[in-house]
């Protein structure tokens, strides 16, 4: 009879699983927050990794608060992202959730953003036409995300 592996030895020969949540943050017009991030060539939605003791919806909250300096709650899931582990991309499989962050009127976003000056160069409030400053993937995954929010889809997993 074959012997199996103590918990520790057979969790650690898994395969490492990325996970991270970001949200869907609209103004009064419908226009959707996106960020500058210094690091990466295109804008992106608020968001980031999910910590160790953390939910995706309490990392959501968190990374809209170090950012933007905002205190949201996160609402309902929206979209769900699975991307399988890819050589050419040379990282690990991850499994990423976007939310809903309900709608704060441009003039108080205005107010209160206070961007977080390590990772990001500004932010602004873009219509849907515009969403492809988040890149191919982002974009789609904001798309379908509205899609939802406007009742022309439901939630679903989404592979890749």
């Amino acid at each position: 009879m074959p012997r199996l592996l103590p918990a520790p030895a057979y969790f650690a020969s898994l395969p490492k699983v990325i996970s991270s949540a970001a949200v869907i943050l609209r103004d009064e017009t419908g226009r959707v927050l996106i960020e500058d991030p210094n690091y990466k060539p295109h804008w992106l939605l608020p968001g980031g990794s999910v910590d160790p003791g953390e939910d995706p919806r309490q990392t959501a909250e968190r990374e809209v608060r170090e950012e933007l300096g905002l205190e949201v709650q996160v609402g309902r899931l929206l979209t769900v992202d699975w991307k399988g582990s890819d050589a050419m991309r040379s990282s690990p499989m991850g499994v990423h959730f976007l939310f809903d962050a309900g709608v704060i009127p441009a003039a108080e976003l205005e107010a209160s953003v206070v961007v977080q000056q390590e990772e990001l160069d500004g932010w602004r409030l873009v219509p849907e036409a515009e969403l492809g400053m988040l890149g191919r993937w982002n974009a789609a995954r904001a798309r379908r995300a509205l899609a939802v929010l406007h009742g022309t889809a439901s939630v679903d997993l989404v592979a890749e």
